[in-house]
């Protein structure tokens, strides 16, 4: 098997079921605010969506208001992409939007902190093997880079390093190197699919990828894949990636979504249609100033995705990629949001808050100190989430608990 980076978007566009079409006029963009509303995007198939994406923040001038005009060299290190979809979400007039926050750059990501690097989590210290787009990073998962460009670019992307990159693409025989890694270790049961976004891919190509990992991997007992295109582009989401997904027994699809904003009608109906195919769906978000950055709106966000089937699964604070630091919420903050969800809304609603370890450590979950011990005394006691405390007695060491003897 030979699977190539997905098309550009002004090559041929590939209809739903993945097979690829030639068509004689790229889509043309929406350039008023007007032809914007009017768009549909349930008219069109999704990857000729992908076609009418803005590639450039002075095309999004005539549509919203108030979009900053950032240096030509900011684009040599992350490129910008939008959906129509996406844009349609966007406040037309506030810069503080919680959607236009995530995508539009600003002349602040070329301001690089000391503690930032390109690689913040290591991950090309993990390779399985060179030429292997395989991180193994823990001893029985994963992570199987398939490609590296996204429907849309969040512009606190981890991997901004490769996302986006042109020499970064992650060629067929970089897939079929990582197939083989997977093959060869029998310790490996879970593999995750990411990358940039898996789904990007045709259906044909995802197609190829899973029925390899199925049939020479039989140890994969879990096969999961985690994508956003789904949150920027509703409409991949079609019954033949539905049929693949449940032929293959894709177990789980992890979303990103970081704000109620982004739960749309269309989105909830199109992820219905996973649901309906068995697969599983959680949700790993990323806790970002400006953003999601409260209780309220982290309340909202996780009873809304358990309303609609999707599991909230991590929260992850902000890694620490080049020019990521406006975006960054510190570790007080954040352990105060964690400890205002617990209690305040419903136990399965309630994610994992992690910090994702600079320098490869991996994920580490952020606790509110509900129970502790005293170092001196041996004393337990547990403090709920209302702040009224409790002596745990019953689990002090025997030394330091008195017995009550009958009389």
């Amino acid at each position: 098997m030979s699977c190539q980076n997905a098309m550009p978007p002004d090559g041929p566009i590939a209809n739903q079921s993945g097979a690829s079409q030639t068509v004689a006029v790229r889509p043309r963009m929406l350039r008023t605010r007007e032809e914007l509303m009017a768009y549909d995007p349930e008219r069109e198939p999704w990857a000729q969506q992908l076609s009418r994406r803005y590639t450039h923040h002075s095309q999004l001038a005539g549509i919203l208001e108030h979009v900053e005009d950032v240096p030509e060299g900011l684009y040599s290190m992350f490129n910008f992409r939008v959906t129509p979809y996406m844009a349609q979400l966007m406040d037309p007039i506030d810069p503080s939007c919680p959607i236009r926050r995530q995508y539009l750059p600003t002349g602040n990501e070329l301001v690089i902190r000391s503690y930032e690097v390109r690689d913040s989590l290591a991950e090309d210290n993990s390779i399985g093997e060179p030429g292997s787009p395989v991180v193994h990073r823990y001893p029985q998962r994963v992570l199987f880079l398939v490609q590296n460009t996204c429907g849309a670019y969040c512009r606190y992307c981890t991997r901004k390093r490769m996302v986006s990159d042109a020499d970064a693409a992650i060629t067929g025989h970089a897939i079929d190197a990582g197939i083989r890694y997977i093959a060869s270790h029998r310790e490996i049961e879970d593999v995750l699919l990411s990358g940039g976004d898996p789904l990007i891919l045709s259906d044909k190509k995802l197609d190829a990828i899973l029925a390899r990992l199925r049939a020479e991997a039989p140890h994969v007992r879990l096969l999961r894949i985690g994508s956003r295109l789904p949150v920027q582009l509703p409409t991949r989401i079609t019954e033949e990636l539905c049929e693949l997904l449940s032929r293959h027994d894709v177990q789980m699809l992890n979303l990103h979504i970081n704000h109620p904003k982004e739960i749309t009608p269309l989105l909830v109906r199109r992820l219905a249609m996973l649901r309906r195919a068995g697969v599983m769906l959680g949700n790993q978000s990323v806790l970002l100033r400006g953003v999601n950055d409260s209780v309220a709106i982290q309340r909202e966000l996780c009873m809304r995705l358990v309303e609609i089937g999707v599991r909230p699964y991590y929260v992850y604070s902000n890694d620490s990629a080049q020019g990521n630091w406006q975006f960054t919420v510190p570790l007080a903050e954040m352990t105060e949001i964690a400890r205002g969800l617990r209690g305040w809304i419903s136990g399965p609603a309630v994610p994992t808050f992690v910090v994702d370890g600079t320098g490869g450590l991996g994920k580490m979950p952020v606790l509110p100190a509900y129970v502790m011990q005293d170092g001196e005394t041996g004393e337990v006691w547990a403090t709920n989430y209302e702040g009224q405390r409790s002596r745990q007695r019953n689990l002090e060491q025997p030394a330091n608990l008195q017995l009550c003897e009958r009389s």
